[in-house]
């Protein structure tokens, strides 16, 4: 392996440990939404409490398969309130109870979608529907942790 392959590997291990080191500090729902488009697409970790959680029904991607065991949920801390989607698990017909009760602590690491951006947002076409308004700002989880609080 050549010295410049091995730095240029080092460098990309180096950044990608940054960026989720990044990642796993929890920002303020209210910073969050208080300046969006900074966080738009960015993986963000959140943390506070669960409220109004909704199992929505199956829905299809445009490739024609079907998803199953989304939700939604607003997860609330002390400095605000955000929408978050749990997207479906494609391909595989099944019943899932979603993940997370109602006033419970988690941590969430999400995609923020800011508000006029495109995204995961209609309700048709194989898309989630985050609460219906495409005003506000909205995440995505990729991981849920439950806290023991």
């Amino acid at each position: 392996m050549t010295v410049a392959r091995v730095l240029f590997i080092s460098l990309l291990t180096f950044f990608a440990s940054a960026a989720l080191a990044i990642a796993d500090e929890p920002i303020a729902i209210g910073d969050i939404v208080a300046d969006p488009d900074p966080h738009h697409l960015r993986l963000v970790t959140l943390h506070g409490t669960v409220r109004q959680v909704k199992a929505l029904e199956p829905y299809s991607q445009t490739s024609g398969t079907t998803c199953y065991g989304a939700y939604t949920f607003t997860l609330e801390d002390d400095t605000g309130v955000i929408g978050v989607a749990v997207l479906g698990v494609c391909g595989k017909p099944m019943i899932k109870a979603p993940d997370v009760l109602d006033g419970e602590r988690v941590l969430v690491q999400a995609q923020i979608l800011a508000p006029g951006h495109s995204g995961p947002s209609g309700g048709s076409g194989g898309r989630i529907t985050l609460g219906g308004d495409q005003d506000k700002v909205r995440a995505v989880a990729s991981a849920i942790s439950h806290l023991g609080e």
